[in-house]
């Protein structure tokens, strides 16, 4: 048996409107900058959307799907499931002091 888990296609199996929610979270909190930042990777920022008012369990391949989605660009890293995206660490402070709510 293969695992998808990580695989963009993920995003697929969510219901259109959890795609959509999800989408318009990651454009809500992220900025878009110039350069990939390293600042918290595709696995951390999942779990940031699923500890949010309005998240939901999802797999780190939905994740970054939606990322993509939303027009951000990433960086793989080899042996790694998890990217990095061209977000601010502004941003990334502001969603986990949110949670913490």
């Amino acid at each position: 048996m293969v695992h998808t888990i990580n695989d963009i296609s993920e995003f697929d199996k969510l219901y259109p409107e959890q795609q959509i929610q999800l989408v318009t979270w990651c454009e809500k909190s992220f900025i878009q900058i110039k350069n990939i930042t390293n600042c918290r990777s595709s696995y951390g920022l999942k779990h940031d959307f699923e500890y949010s008012t309005d998240g939901f369990y999802i797999s780190n391949g939905s994740f970054k799907g939606a990322m993509i989605k939303a027009g951000f660009k990433h960086k793989e890293h080899i042996g790694s499931p998890n990217w990095h995206f061209n977000i601010s660490k502004k941003s990334v402070k502001r969603v986990r002091e949110l949670n913490r709510q």
